[in-house]
């Protein structure tokens, strides 16, 4: 069975385009079995802000992603060629320009398809093939490469810009790194070349079985020889000084000697003196050869290494920011290599523009690729200064307000989003005990031993009595009062009434529906009902029904969230992850959307959020803490 093993490079964008490189392998073991690893490269001459190019490029690579993995009936040749030629034609009516070449590896067979310029060549025992070399029309192909055969897949203005006889020497060295290493260090900074960009991938045997024989398409007869330029090698210090010495005797003026006799020990005495000038002036020579000779090499050492790290720190942030919105998870390791990168090069104290550049587009970029920010939260209400010796041990919001639950010093806390208007709504000459509680608007609703109490600042009232056994929990939605029972694998709904009281019980769960909620850590009610297990396993009910559920895209993954929050004001759901030191936000779907990240989250127990506000709302004990929302 064959592998593959790829290294890109791409210009960086500007004002004559843009290139982008697309490498994807599905997690599903059919999808990966039909459709095999993709490889494609883009490029178009549409230009824009970068957030329009990142936009841009994810868009077209979605696009060809949906095309190609989206239908597993068509065989590989003719799914790979229709989804170029779709995606090719679509974006073309928008763009007026745009290249896009592709290949997948499937069962040791590899398809190819390109349009709008880009070429597709392979490189096998020291010769070069073209496979595709596309014009306006999509066209493909289809072969079995043999292990060690290395494919490049470019765009029209990659090959326009650097000659056959140096890819062939780059490929020679059958690493597609060293490859892209050269390649980088001829498209990069220089003009015009924001189109040009290419994809190496070599393929390697990995079963240890004998390679299959070669089957080529018509279209990949090799290239006829032809004379190359050649590559003009840096010179030796030996070899400055052979030039230099060859150049001074050129300008000592030749003598004629003629021996006369009689006169040997003067010729003798002559021959003497020319003989050690000549040797000093070599050595003065030599000498500084050598010295300039150390010196060029120390510079040539340290610009070489660093401009290789800073080539392939800059195609990585590239790739991660093209690939963030179809694949995060490499998109984030393609980041994270990058950032690495940078550290390098800061450890070499290198002087460059574009190591500055490289600095603020990480920067600039690690919110949209990764989603992340580094937060730290502000105190937003020291609630000792409220009510003497309070400490918090569960949090609610309703109707703008922020409340706090103190079970052991029995009171309930208020505060105001907004304008931070704080009130005590109940004290311990109230609350006779505590065990959970929940607020709809100004109404707080206490869980106590024998049932649910409203309560106020004047006195408690029972609202329901107890029919559960064991723990449970309670919340609040539409004004209706919900109580999830542990034990007995139930969820409960009391409706409200006028003169603020509620119905008899409700088995809310739908007819036929078993739960085990046994283990559940929480619960949360934002239209459809959220409740939380350990490890992070999420149960999501709508109209009583059991619906699936799963958290993606999150990296790394939560352990176990401690907290969920859900509010059907809000656009996403958010997670406390207190060993993560984390809050993390998901749509309603399951899939990542954001985490906000700080040392101080480790300490909070409980999390409400107002999108409306951007707020997060954190309880630590007697403090409230607060943190900007970011893109909501």
């Amino acid at each position: 069975m064959l592998g593959t093993v790829s290294s890109k490079v791409t210009a960086i964008p500007g004002s004559s385009g843009w290139v982008q490189i697309h490498e994807f392998s599905p997690d599903d073991p059919e999808k990966l079995r039909l459709r095999g690893r993709l490889f494609a490269v883009v490029a178009t001459k549409r230009v824009g802000s970068q957030v329009d190019v990142i936009s841009s490029g994810r868009e077209l690579i979605g696009r060809l992603h949906e095309e190609y993995f989206g239908s597993l009936n068509e065989k590989p040749f003719n799914a790979l060629r229709e989804a170029v030629r779709k995606v090719s034609l679509e974006f073309r009516e928008a763009w007026g320009d745009v290249e896009i070449s592709a290949c997948s590896l499937v069962n040791d067979i590899v398809y190819s398809a390109s349009g709008g310029g880009g070429k597709v060549i392979i490189f096998r025992g020291g010769s070069l093939a073209t496979i595709l070399d596309s014009g306006s029309e999509v066209i493909a192909a289809s072969g079995y490469p043999k292990s060690g055969d290395m494919m490049v897949l470019g765009t029209k203005s990659f090959f326009e810009n650097i000659p056959m006889g140096v890819i062939r020497s780059a490929l020679a060295e059958a690493n597609p790194e060293t490859a892209v290493e050269t390649f980088a260090s001829l498209i990069h900074g220089k003009n015009g070349m924001e189109t040009s960009g290419a994809v190496v991938i070599k393929f390697e045997r990995r079963d240890g079985a004998t390679n299959i024989s070669e089957v080529l398409p018509e279209t990949s007869k090799p290239e006829s020889e032809r004379v190359e330029t050649p590559l003009v090698l840096p010179t030796t210090p030996k070899q400055n000084f052979s030039r230099i010495v060859g150049r001074l005797f050129d300008k000592i003026p030749k003598r004629n000697i003629y021996i006369r006799s009689g006169v040997g020990d003067e010729i003798t005495s002559q021959g003497k003196k020319m003989t050690l000038s000549v040797g000093i002036i070599l050595l003065v020579i030599l000498s500084v050869s050598i010295g300039l000779g150390i010196r060029q090499k120390n510079i040539n050492d340290v610009q070489n290494k660093y401009q290789s790290i800073l080539t392939q720190a800059q195609d990585e942030l590239n790739q991660a920011i093209s690939l963030a919105s179809v694949n995060p998870g490499q998109s984030r390791q393609l980041f994270t290599d990058s950032e690495q990168k940078l550290q390098e090069l800061n450890s070499l104290k290198i002087k460059d523009s574009k190591v500055n550049d490289l600095i603020q587009k990480i920067k600039e970029a690690k919110a949209s690729v990764l989603g992340e920010y580094d937060v730290n939260p502000e105190l937003f209400m020291d609630l000792s200064l409220l009510s003497s010796g309070f400490n918090g041990d569960l949090i609610s919001s309703s109707g703008g307000n922020v409340f706090v639950l103190d079970k052991t010093g029995k009171k309930v806390v208020s505060v105001a989003i907004n304008t931070k208007k704080s009130v005590v709504v109940a004290g311990p000459g109230i609350i006779s005990e505590a065990d959970g509680f929940t607020t709809y608007n100004d109404n707080v609703f206490i869980l106590m031993s024998d049932g649910i109490y409203e309560v106020s600042s004047s006195n408690e009232t029972k609202v329901v009595d107890k029919t559960w056994s064991g723990d449970a929990f309670i919340s609040s939605f539409a004004g209706n009062l919900y109580v999830l029972d542990k034990s007995g694998n139930k969820i409960y709904r009391y409706q409200s009434q006028p003169g603020n009281t509620f119905g008899s019980q409700e088995n809310w769960l739908a007819a036929g529906t078993t739960a085990d909620f046994s283990e559940a850590s929480g619960w949360s009610i934002g239209g459809v009902i959220y409740v939380l297990f350990p490890n992070s396993r999420i149960l999501r009910y709508s109209l009583g029904s059991p619906q699936n559920f799963s958290i993606k895209g999150v990296v790394p993954e939560i352990g176990s969230a401690d907290e969920i929050y859900a509010d059907p004001d809000n656009q996403y759901i958010y997670l406390l992850d207190r060993a993560g030191g984390r809050v993390v936000a998901i749509d309603k779907n399951g899939q990542y959307k954001a985490q906000y990240l700080s040392d101080q989250i480790k300490n909070v127990t409980g999390i409400v959020v107002s999108e409306s506000t951007g707020k997060i709302i954190l309880l630590d004990g007697s403090k409230l803490l607060s943190v900007d929302l970011h893109g909501s």
